[in-house]
């Protein structure tokens, strides 16, 4: 039997993706090495259209091309994340986000990145004067918020439920490509199993960059995100972005909130952690602190790694495009696009006519059974 889509990563954009699949009747099976949740329930768990200073920095390097389609796949991302939270009526928030990631300026310095977004189609608008919790300007946007466990388990369990098959603690040791197939094999992360688990796929989604196409289209060594949990007085009622460091994100999470720093290559992590430690100390009037580091693939300034490889049948998503919420959920409404072939531009890689076929049988068949 050949499958149509093997995605390897139960991560957010893996999750994703297959949903979208499963959704319209294909058959996908998802192979994860790591127990269940441990890929998918990571980040900050935040989504918004956009970050300012991504915008900028992406329009410098690609031009505003590059920066409409980053802040279009992340909108129809915030739609899937939307639909996810209320079928699994998912508990969340929407809350406005303050954005100064450009860092300390003034209203007029901050109006072409306004432009840009809002001719992406992002609904942002210039921070009020009464608004402001911190100095200079800002662009306020909105943002959902979601416990990132508690949102990795409702879209795997959706995706299950959709008829996708989730195999966890399975790490993929063999691809082929033959004869318009891709030979998968796989074991079960057991010492004494010596069982290996063979299938074919008509396509291949690589979001842990175990693939040939998925390693090449890596941007470089994982770097850390420190992160601080603590109490305060007045929990936020905002998202704060900053320019940092020490701080990038404050987020609040039930009674308490979350600040996350910029990010740091493994040998400044220490230093970043202790920098932001003293900063929810001595600015938020944080107390019980609980402190980490994340670790997260670097991006192609600001843009996540994702798309189709020159290897037939193999897609990817690298980069911060695999993890987090939001670029994680709109890699992998951009991956299942593809395949489907709702990208007008990318029709030579949508699954081929047999699947799509036998992909529309499945799903009348589900919907008169009442699946």
């Amino acid at each position: 039997m050949v499958h149509d889509v093997v995605v390897i990563g139960a991560s957010v954009a893996g999750l994703t993706a297959a949903r979208r699949l499963a959704t319209d009747g294909f058959d996908v099976v998802v192979l994860d090495p790591n127990p269940e949740g441990a890929s998918a329930a990571i980040g900050h768990g935040v989504a918004a259209c956009a970050h300012s200073s991504t915008v900028t920095t992406m329009s410098a390097a690609y031009g505003t091309e590059a920066v409409n389609e980053h802040v279009r796949r992340n909108l129809v991302g915030m739609e899937e994340i939307r639909r996810v939270l209320a079928t699994g009526d998912v508990p969340h928030r929407v809350l406005p986000l303050h954005d100064h990631s450009l860092g300390v300026a003034l209203d007029r310095e901050l109006v072409p990145t306004l432009e840009l977004l809002a001719s992406a189609g992002a609904e942002v608008r210039l921070l009020g004067r009464d608004e402001t919790r911190r100095p200079g300007a800002g662009i306020v946007s909105e943002a959902i918020l979601v416990d990132p466990a508690q949102y990795a388990g409702a879209l795997a369990a959706q995706a299950a439920h959709a008829g996708a098959d989730i195999r966890y603690d399975m790490t993929v040791t063999h691809l082929v490509r033959r004869d318009g197939v891709t030979a998968v094999a796989a074991r079960p992360n057991l010492a004494w199993a010596r069982e290996v688990h063979s299938m074919l796929a008509v396509a291949v989604v690589d979001t842990l960059g175990v693939s040939p196409w998925g390693r090449m289209a890596g941007n470089g060594a994982a770097q850390y995100v420190p992160r601080v949990r603590f109490r305060v007085a007045q929990v936020p009622d905002v998202v704060t972005l900053s320019a940092g460091p020490p701080v990038w994100l404050v987020r609040p999470d039930g009674d308490e909130a979350v600040a996350y720093g910029p990010k740091y290559p493994a040998s400044g992590r220490g230093d970043g952690v202790a920098e932001l430690e003293r900063f929810v100390t001595g600015r938020l009037g944080g107390t019980d602190l609980r402190s980490g580091t994340m670790a997260i693939d670097p991006s192609d300034h600001g843009r996540p790694a994702v798309g189709a490889s020159p290897i037939p049948g193999g897609f990817y998503a690298r980069g911060n495009g695999r993890g987090e919420l939001m670029n994680g959920t709109a890699s992998g409404t951009f991956l299942a696009a593809l395949l489907l072939g709702l990208e007008s531009s990318h029709q030579n890689n949508a699954l081929p006519m047999s699947s799509r076929l036998r992909a529309s049988a499945r799903g009348l068949r589900q919907r008169l059974l009442g699946h």
